[in-house]
């Protein structure tokens, strides 16, 4: 397994989930329960997350190649155009974002599932991802991304009123939006890498 693959598949993954632009969105949407509720949701929300993105990586194949007949390149490129898109809209619009605010709030194991594991953090981008690292380098690399990007998000969750405090909504702000050029860059190359394969 090389390290600097992983390195590099665990910072794609990362921006893609973006959990720090992500904190003021998970603050608002806990905002009226308990400090244990509110982690019981952030620990639904991991967990989920952790599933959907293990199952997607061990059965992603098969359904999209033989259910549904899509090739890697098809996928990279369609990934690629959908990161795009969510990109610019984190970046000027903020549409899915206020769509997920607005949404009907209930019990934390229901919020900790949908909206905050899917489609905030296990979205459709995500899964793209640790397919195509899946696809590229392996089940380590895939497994390991996942696992330490999730770790990670676990821990920003865990300490989320801390965080928010010392970083401020104005550097969660900015932070997200760096993720989020970041992240049309990534998108951009993945749509030119599914191209290539059709001309």
């Amino acid at each position: 397994m090389s390290w600097i693959t992983l390195l590099q598949s665990t910072l794609m993954l990362f921006a893609i989930v973006n959990p720090i632009g992500s904190v003021p969105i998970f603050l608002q949407l806990t905002n009226k329960m308990t400090s244990e509720v509110r982690r019981q949701a952030f620990q639904t929300a991991v967990f989920t997350s952790f599933v959907i993105l293990f199952l997607f990586i061990l059965a992603g194949k098969w359904i999209l190649t033989y259910f549904f007949q899509i090739q890697l390149p098809d996928l990279m490129a369609a990934g690629g155009l959908l990161l795009l898109i969510i990109a610019i809209d984190h970046l000027i619009f903020g549409v899915l974002v206020k769509s997920v605010l607005f949404s009907e709030r209930q019990d934390a194991h229901h919020i900790g599932a949908v909206p905050m594991a899917c489609p905030i953090l296990a979205g459709p981008g995500a899964m793209m991802t640790v397919f195509v690292a899946f696809s590229e380098h392996g089940f380590l690399i895939a497994a390991g991304s996942i696992i330490i990007v999730l770790g990670i998000t676990w821990l920003l969750l865990y300490f989320i009123d801390t965080i928010y405090r010392f970083l401020g909504e104005i550097a969660c702000l900015v932070l997200s939006k760096i993720l989020c050029l970041f992240l049309a860059a990534i998108g951009i190359h993945l749509l030119i890498q599914g191209l290539k394969w059709y001309f």
